[in-house]
């Protein structure tokens, strides 16, 4: 699929979206700014992982249930 049929169909489907939420969510992914990644240092990563494991050691973090009982409300 070239360039200008996936911009036509996603102009079609736009269109046809009743849900003003989908059409906020789409509006926002769309509007984002580009994330751009860069590779991390193996301090950077070590430290990444040494925070995730201490903010889990600590209780901050979310259960499967709890985050797809918030995915609810989205």
């Amino acid at each position: 699929m070239g360039t200008a049929e996936l911009k036509l169909q996603l102009h079609q489907i736009i269109d046809a979206e009743p849900d003003i939420k989908k059409l906020e969510a789409i509006y926002t992914l769309l509007k984002s700014s580009p994330i751009a990644f860069e590779k991390m240092s193996l301090e950077e990563y070590t430290d990444a992982i040494d925070t995730a494991r201490a903010q889990i050691a600590a209780g901050n973090f979310k259960t499967v249930e709890q985050v797809e009982k918030e995915s609810n409300n989205w």
